[in-house]
Parts: C-alpha cells; sequence; structure tokens
C-alpha cells in the first residue's frame, strides 16, 4: 500500500531527464528527427543539445554516428520511461542486441541522468554507468547544463571532459 502511493506520488510529480540520442545506419538525421517526434508524446524538451558527428565508441564500424541530447520534462518513472524509449527503438526498426558487443543501430535511446535518481538494477542504471568514459556523451551534457555543476553527476561537464581518457573524434555536425 505505501509502495503504491509513493508510485503514485512519482508519477504525478514532473522530472528532469537526460537522453541521448545516437544513430548510425540509414538516414541518420532523420532517425535523430523522428526518434525526437516520438518522445515529443512523454516528454516536454526543455532542451535540446547541438548533434554531434563521432565515430563509433567500444566497437570498429565504419558508419559514424550522429548523437545529440535532450533535456525533458517528464512524469514517467525510470522503468516506465525506459520501456518507452525501448518502445520507440523497436518500432523504428532496430534490432536485438547480439551478444555483449556494440553494433550498429538505427536508433540508440539512453537515459543518461534522471535528475535526483540513481538506480542500478538489471535493466537501468543511472546516471548512465559510461558516461564519464564517452567523449560525445560529455559533449552533450556540457551543450545542455553549460558550466553548470550536476548534482547527479557530481562535477561539471567542462571538468569530466578535462579527465576523460576518449580520444575519439568528435565533431559538430554541419547540416548543409
Amino acid at each position: 500500500m505505501v509502495k503504491s502511493f509513493f508510485k503514485s506520488l512519482l508519477q504525478m510529480e514532473e522530472h528532469k531527464v537526460v537522453i541521448s540520442l545516437g544513430t548510425n545506419l540509414g538516414d541518420k538525421l532523420k532517425n535523430l528527427k523522428n526518434a525526437l517526434n516520438y518522445i515529443e508524446v512523454f516528454g516536454n524538451i526543455l532542451n535540446k543539445s547541438r548533434i554531434f558527428c563521432s565515430e563509433p565508441w567500444g566497437y570498429d564500424s565504419e558508419n559514424e554516428f550522429l548523437n545529440m541530447g535532450l533535456l525533458i520534462k517528464t512524469s514517467l518513472d525510470p522503468m516506465q520511461l525506459l520501456n518507452k524509449l525501448k518502445s520507440i527503438e523497436k518500432k523504428m526498426g532496430r534490432s536485438l542486441k547480439m551478444g555483449q558487443t556494440y553494433q550498429d543501430r538505427i536508433i540508440d535511446l539512453d537515459i543518461l541522468i534522471y535528475r535526483g535518481f540513481s538506480i542500478e538494477n538489471e535493466e537501468l542504471s543511472i546516471p548512465h554507468p559510461k558516461i564519464k568514459e564517452r567523449k560525445f556523451s560529455l559533449l552533450i551534457i556540457k551543450d545542455l547544463y553549460k558550466n553548470e555543476f550536476i548534482p547527479d553527476l557530481n562535477d561539471s561537464a567542462e571538468k569530466m571532459l578535462l579527465k576523460c581518457g576518449d580520444e575519439s573524434n568528435v565533431v559538430l555536425f554541419n547540416e548543409k
């Protein structure tokens, strides 16, 4: 009874969440725009990062990624949000992950930060466990938060970028 009360209270409250969008197959710009349109259905978009072009992280591929981030407000709890994002990935044609390695994908939607929450289970880890290791993630965060201290990460994006060992090439996407 108490658990359901707190769950319903959580669902009524609006939460600020950072979602990372990435794509390296097909019409990448269209993939990002389609995902953004789906997310707008359940999340009020407060801010968008610029789009970054980056080489694949954690595996080899000829296909570069387009990445961007959104700061949204939503009443969904973290697991509901994860399920919505997985549903969007499936709807857009993302195939199931084979094994434990990364692979090319039409769309990848990750919860980077769910303001004020820290979660660690088999399905979901918040903040995203690799956020400080990936230059593209930190550049997205920097775009969204500027040089603000981010309590959920206990640092600013600028300071995390200085500590990040990721040497992959990440540049601003130039939409022609």
